[in-house]
């Protein structure tokens, strides 16, 4: 008969003095010391049981792959073998991360293709737009020139004298009574027609008049260029006008000029008969003489109408709606011819 195994006694604690009571006041633990020895431990705890969690999970994993590759290795051996339900139900590795056909790596990578196809459909289509607009830039401000092989201009060329197109006033051969009947009835017709329609027309006078009696006929309408001559036998001058004051003396003066330069070179010339006229005619201008004769002015037909039942309007003679200096050329009817 065999003797029972001698329990084991457990040894009595042993005492731990009080070191926090033993130390002196001025040796007590701070509040981190204190705060670390109530946190630690329980820190510690969390872990140990975080470690034995994970490594429970690694060895059931470990043991479940290792239950795959056997059950893979009897399959190969015999075509068949039994059907693990551990494993059986669980979804293959590709189905969650979604990479399998229809996951979501998947379906984000079609959508990724389709739209780098789309990019790359839109911008062949801008690129092709781009060209068009090119080609319909340089087509359009191409001079008709470089079509026919000339290299195209620079510089836009200077602006040409507009030659006149129409002419307003009576001909060197025309009869003056059935000129003065055409452009009566031409402003009668004008004037029923559109009353406020803005024309230009010539306004010939009765007998010439000076730069003061013109602005008192014309004074209310806008006057555009005026005629004049002076001396027996002077040559017609024209002015364009803007201020028709100013504007008419300045055209006088440069007129009386001229007229005393031709005036020198006759008298040089021994031609007497001319150098007295531009003498005269120079004199004539320069005190403001009554030579003013006509002007072009524009306003409304039923005003035009007006200045021509005017007695010192000889003829009003308008030109077609819509035309006007300088692609109309305006003649007036000098006061002397019959």
């Amino acid at each position: 008969m065999t003797e029972p195994a001698a329990v084991e006694k457990p040894s009595p604690p042993i005492p731990v003095p009080d070191v926090a009571a033993a130390m002196p006041a001025q040796a007590q633990p701070s509040p981190l010391d204190r705060l670390d020895d109530a946190v630690l431990p329980a820190v510690f705890r969390v872990l140990d049981a975080a470690r034995s969690r994970l490594a429970d999970t690694a060895d059931r994993e470990a043991g479940r792959a290792r239950r795959l590759a056997e059950r893979a290795r009897r399959g190969r051996a015999s075509g068949d073998g039994p059907v693990d339900t551990e494993t059986a139900g669980s979804p293959a590795l590709l189905d969650v991360v979604g990479v399998a056909p229809g996951g979501v790596v998947d379906r984000g990578a079609r959508v990724l293709v389709l739209g780098l196809v789309a990019l790359i459909v839109v911008s062949a289509a801008a690129a092709m737009l781009q060209s068009v607009d090119r080609d319909r830039s340089s087509n359009a401000t191409a001079p008709a020139a470089a079509l026919t092989g000339s290299p195209p201009a620079t510089s836009p060329p200077a602006a040409q004298p507009v030659t006149p197109t129409v002419t307003i006033g009576p001909g060197a051969s025309d009869s003056v009574a059935e000129y003065l009947g055409a452009s009566r009835q031409n402003l009668a017709s004008l004037t029923a027609a559109a009353p406020a329609a803005d024309l230009y027309a010539v306004a010939s006078l009765t007998g010439p008049v000076t730069p003061d009696q013109l602005i008192d006929l014309f004074g209310s309408y806008r006057a555009v260029q005026v005629f004049f001559t002076a001396g027996t036998g002077g040559q017609v001058e024209q002015a364009t006008v803007r201020d028709p004051v100013a504007d008419v003396h300045t055209a006088f003066a440069s007129a009386a000029a001229q007229a005393q330069a031709r005036a020198e070179t006759e008298a040089r010339a021994g031609d007497a008969g001319a150098d007295n006229r531009d003498r005269q005619a120079a004199a004539q201008l320069r005190v403001g003489c009554a030579c003013l004769f006509a002007a072009v002015v524009r306003a409304p037909a039923g005003r035009l109408s007006q200045l021509a039942a005017d007695p010192r309007v000889r003829i009003v003679d308008p030109a077609p709606p819509g035309a006007g200096p300088p692609s109309v050329r305006f003649l007036p009817l000098s006061p002397d011819r019959r």
